[in-house]
């Protein structure tokens, strides 16, 4: 029996108050880091701006293609629309079900909070005009490129 209690006193090893402990502070950064990446906010409001870039690119692509002035109205912090220029009617945006983009209809919280120039109209030639535009929201600011059209 002296053997056996000799053995045991020389191993080092990790106290059950240690292994737990270390479990907790892991717990802890992982609950962190779960908080974190569930958090969409961020990654909505990126998107309907990215979005609303991509109509903004659709209309100067109708413009270009129809050799007629269209653009993106916009009525408010929260909804726009594809606009024909010649006639000033409202079209259907594709892959909406509207005429008019509600943004508070599809729960984004994203608000285009101004415009330099509104409506937004693209030549035939796919030209804002001859100056740059502004697009302010609360995910970050629009600016199309004046005389190219270019949208970043």
């Amino acid at each position: 029996m002296k053997k056996n209690r000799a053995r045991f006193r020389n191993q080092s090893g990790f106290t059950l108050i240690e292994v737990i402990s270390v479990l907790i502070i892991i717990g802890i950064i992982a609950a962190v880091a779960m908080v974190r990446a569930t958090s969409t906010r961020d990654y909505d409001l990126i998107s309907q701006v990215e979005a609303v870039k991509a109509h903004l690119r659709l209309a100067q692509s109708v413009a270009m293609g129809l050799n007629a002035p269209h653009g993106i109205h916009f009525d408010s912090q929260t909804t726009y629309y594809l606009y024909d220029a010649t006639n000033s009617a409202k079209k259907l945006l594709p892959g909406q079900n509207e005429l008019t983009v509600d943004l508070e209809a599809k729960k984004s919280e994203l608000q285009i909070t101004s415009v330099s120039k509104n409506p937004v109209v693209f030549d035939a030639y796919g030209s804002p005009g001859t100056e740059a535009i502004t697009i302010t929201t609360n995910g970050g600011d629009i600016v199309i490129t004046k005389n190219t059209g270019y949208i970043p």
